[in-house]
């Protein structure tokens, strides 16, 4: 099978209502992946061409159409914002999935507003305050914020998500009708769940500590900059001795990881000299080399010139593009889509772990579903946690002997670090699946995850390219068993094209995608961030594709292999910045404005009396002379306003700027946020149920779906480490428990 940009959701209708940017990304996903989609916005007027929304307008609308009111048959599904259905015929809603995105703001009364609504939200959810500028000395500085409609183009590909599995829930034409809700802060809220762990566990603020950006990290180049991030204590081994002259370091610092802070200013110093020798491509291509990870940090106008991309068909008018018609990106994946399965399919789902709800009004969408979940660190587990709020069964394969890495990361539970079920990050991403001890080394471990795949809707996995080949647990080892089988793989680069092979991390995603950028006010600046923030906006668009493909392999009962590109990922979260550069390299712009703003200064970060950030927020040029004149500030440039806030406190400069109409929004730091009045009201921290993280009374983010008006409960917390292996093997797959005892014996399971 070879893989194109497949469409997987032919024959589904889709309205979208209204021109609000979450409502377009959502119709724009659906459309792209072959949906019928109509859009009905009749207060909407269309934008001057060259304006920043025109721009914007043409990557959305490339596949939706017109709606026409007067037909016949409804529609399948219908998305809009805050909701607003007048005007649309009652008849065209009947049976049809309604999706709804909210927010604590209200809807945004033009494109240029959802900018600025987007920007609090980023500020209000956690994100804000993890987002630095990288300074001069290379440390990460005061806090920013994208300027592009990040918050919007999150909650959009979450309601295209929402609709196609409230679809998968029951295809008949007269299934009940649903309502599922998305709100944009608690999306962006869910995403910070280790600060938010370490607020409440450590009592640390993340981000409060001013952090050296040295060690690797951006580091300058002859041409640019790159990003180099060793992570395991063996990537430091090697990087050290590719630098030169640290050999005394490298032959110490997988005994002594200590070694790195005693010695952080010449490590740091001879990284630096050493990348200054070489081009950012040299850098990245050296690090690589040697099996370290290593990125170009590429701005904008570089990321659309990517060969890689190009070579994957990312960019609708590369070189290996499929609809030739101007500018744009494609999503995030290649696809091979197979043959029909044919009737010979054994179909049988076995039993479940996971109990069903007690009658069909109590269902969630997605009951029946089940997903084998290969996959381990944040980006594949958190898809699979998106879907088990939904209801979908995910037996999560832990490889024996190697744990998932975030069972050992802090903040633990009662400081149990000697546990790998007190791991808080772990339980906020790992609730609500099973667990299943497996050693896939083993023939026999490998004929368990085959028998698994068999009883499995979907298996997801994102292993380092050729890893689950050497491991006999690929597509097509699994398709053998199950000829309808979704299989998703989430790379940092991708299964193909020139860079699939290099190693890569949340932090470099970032820098290879122009996320850095998507901050910058004067495309000289750029920012990191305290997570690894690729990882959820992928598992995002992965859990997206991942009930597309379902859909799909139902409707035709062909399998299908999804190749999804974390780096791809993330260019479509940064999307504005990107859509500017490739009408620039085309030459379809001049001096047009950039769909990014209208004008250069949308915000300056001040920081306050009570140490706290304040972001000032311009809706237009003039609003600058209003804040001067509502801080007393001796001008109105960034360093002006920044003294003349220093006095103040936050609640008291919020209330000055307010009372003469000005916008400014708290930056909220990890503790704030769990107390955001927004999110207590509408009970959004729950209890972490896990075993050993319970009684610490810690609290993470709730399920984000909203079904017919009531948050999706998780119906229990993250697994001990193989605490479910008996039960799957018996229940699933109704081994005997003498094979199970034979299996144990071997240490094939656990």
């Amino acid at each position: 099978m070879s893989s194109t940009r497949e469409e997987s959701l032919e024959g589904l209708r889709v309205l979208g209502i209204g021109s609000g940017v979450a409502t377009r990304i959502a119709a724009s996903w659906l459309a792209a992946s072959g949906a019928e989609v109509a859009i009905h916005r009749p207060k909407w007027e269309r934008p001057a061409e060259g304006s920043a929304e025109a721009t914007f307008e043409r990557q959305v609308s490339r596949a939706t159409g017109g709606v026409d009111l007067d037909r016949a048959a409804n529609y399948d599904v219908v998305i809009c914002e805050h909701p607003d259905l007048d005007g649309v015929p009652e008849v065209l809603l009947e049976g049809a999935v309604i999706v709804d995105i909210t927010s604590p703001l209200g809807p945004a009364e033009s494109f240029d507003d959802a900018l600025v609504n987007d920007m609090i939200l980023w500020a209000r959810s956690g994100l804000g305050y993890l987002t630095r500028e990288i300074d001069d000395e290379w440390q990460l500085g005061n806090p920013c914020l994208p300027v592009n409609r990040q918050a919007s183009i999150l909650a959009g590909i979450a309601a295209a998500t929402a609709a196609v599995a409230a679809v998968l829930e029951n295809p008949h034409p007269e299934r009940p009708t649903r309502r599922i809700s998305i709100d944009q802060l608690e999306l962006l809220a869910l995403m910070p769940m280790q600060p938010i762990a370490f607020a409440q566990l450590a009592d640390r603020i993340v981000g409060r500590e001013r952090r050296a950006g040295g060690l690797g990290g951006t580091v300058p180049t002859a041409d640019g900059l790159a990003y180099v991030g060793a992570v395991e204590p063996a990537h430091w081994a090697r990087l050290l001795r590719l630098v030169g002259g640290l050999d005394w370091a490298a032959d110490q610092v997988e005994e002594n990881p200590a070694i790195l802070r005693e010695a952080r200013a010449e490590i740091d110093r001879r990284i630096r000299d050493w990348a200054l020798g070489l081009s950012s491509e040299e850098v990245a291509d050296r690090c690589q080399a040697e099996h370290v990870p290593g990125v170009p940090v590429y701005r904008p106008d570089q990321v659309v010139r990517d060969p890689h991309l190009a070579a994957r068909g990312f960019f609708m008018n590369g070189e290996h593009a499929e609809k030739p018609a101007g500018g744009g990106l494609n999503l995030p994946w290649l696809a091979s889509v197979g043959g029909a399965a044919g009737n010979d399919v054994d179909s049988r789902a076995g039993g479940r772990v996971r109990p069903r709800a007690g009658s069909r009004d109590e269902e969630l969408p997605l009951a029946g579903l089940r997903i084998l979940d290969l996959s381990w660190a944040w980006a594949g587990p958190f898809a699979t946690t998106l879907l088990a709020d939904l209801g979908a069964e995910v037996v999560n394969v832990e490889w024996y002997p190697r744990a998932s890495n975030l069972r050992r990361n802090a903040p633990f539970a009662e400081n149990r670090a000697d546990s790998h079920n007190t791991a808080a990050w772990w339980s906020a991403n790992q609730r609500g699946k099973l667990s299943i001890g497996v050693d896939m080394k083993t023939p026999e471990g490998r004929d368990v995850v085959r028998d698994l795949a068999a009883r499995s809707d979907v298996v997801v996995e994102n292993f380092s390219p050729g890893v689950v080949h050497r491991l006999g647990v690929d597509f097509e080892n699994l398709v053998q068993a199950n000829p309808r089988l979704v299989y998703v793989s989430l790379s940092a680069f991708g299964q193909t094209g020139p860079r699939s092979h290099y190693v890569g991390y949340g932090t470099q995603v970032y820098a290879s995608a122009g996320a850095c950028y998507a901050t910058s006010q004067d495309g000289r600046a750029l920012s990191q961030m305290y997570i690894p923030f690729p990882d959820p906006v992928s598992g995002l668009a992965g859990a997206f594709a991942i009930a597309a493909f379902v859909s799909h392999a139902r409707t035709t009962g062909r399998p299908a292999r999804v190749d999804l590109s974390e780096q791809e990922a993330m260019a479509m979260v940064v999307l504005e910045p990107l859509l500017d550069a490739l009408e620039e390299r085309e030459g379809k712009r001049d001096d047009a404005p950039s769909t990014t703003d209208s004008f250069t200064r949308r915000y300056v970060v001040v920081g306050t009396a009570d140490s706290r950030f304040v972001a000032l927020l311009a809706r237009a040029p003039n609003d600058w002379a209003d804040f001067q004149r509502a801080l007393g500030a001796s001008g109105n440039s960034t360093d002006e306003l920044r003294v003349a806030a220093r006095p103040f406190t936050a609640a008291a400069l919020l209330d000055r700027v307010a009372a003469l109409g000005l916008v400014a929004a708290p930056l909220q730091d990890s503790a704030e946020i769990l107390q955001d009045p927004y999110l207590i009201e509408r009970n959004f921290w729950v209890p972490d149920l896990s075993p050993e993280v319970a009684a610490s009374g810690a609290c993470i983010a709730g399920s984000p779906w909203h079904l017919d008006g009531e948050r999706s409960s998780i119906w229990r917390g993250a697994p001990r480490l193989f605490a479910d292996t008996r039960n799957i093997l018996e229940r699933i797959l109704d081994y005997a428990p003498d094979a199970i005892d034979a299996l144990m014996e071997k240490g094939a399971v656990v």
